[in-house]
């Protein structure tokens, strides 16, 4: 009986984290949008490392270029993204982001992904899956 029981526990134990790896694959990639002020956005999100997905933001438009190194975590209809820090150009926001709370959240909605600020701008924009 004991045997039995700890085999269920293992199988419930690799069930929960084949799951949670299942979690943000969706989300993986490149996706990219831009603002009706000429501004383009595009954030690649990669592989999970310690539970979360690393990602980058590039941005580059009018008085704007700047290149984020950010964390990621979600559901397949919802990913919180979370600055880390600057890698390139100048963001000069980065001092007033709230490490511990989303930059931005990117959200599937009416068959859309939709990029929402949720720190330091009030801006959303439609984003599509780049090659």
């Amino acid at each position: 009986m004991y045997k039995l029981l700890s085999s269920i526990a293992v199988l419930g134990l690799i069930a929960s984290l084949f799951f949670g790896f299942q979690q943000t694959d969706s989300w993986m990639g490149k996706w990219s949008g831009g603002t009706r002020d000429g501004v383009d956005y595009t954030i690649t999100i990669k592989d999970k490392y310690r539970g979360m997905n690393l990602c980058s933001i590039h941005a580059q438009g009018i008085q704007t270029f700047y290149t984020l190194e950010c964390q990621a975590t979600g559901t397949p209809n919802l990913l919180k993204v979370y600055y880390r820090s600057t890698t390139d150009g100048a963001f000069y926001a980065g001092d007033r982001v709230k490490v511990n709370d989303p930059l931005l959240i990117l959200k599937r909605e009416k068959g859309k992904v939709i990029w929402q600020w949720q720190q330091i701008f009030d801006d959303k924009m439609t984003m599509r899956k780049a090659r």
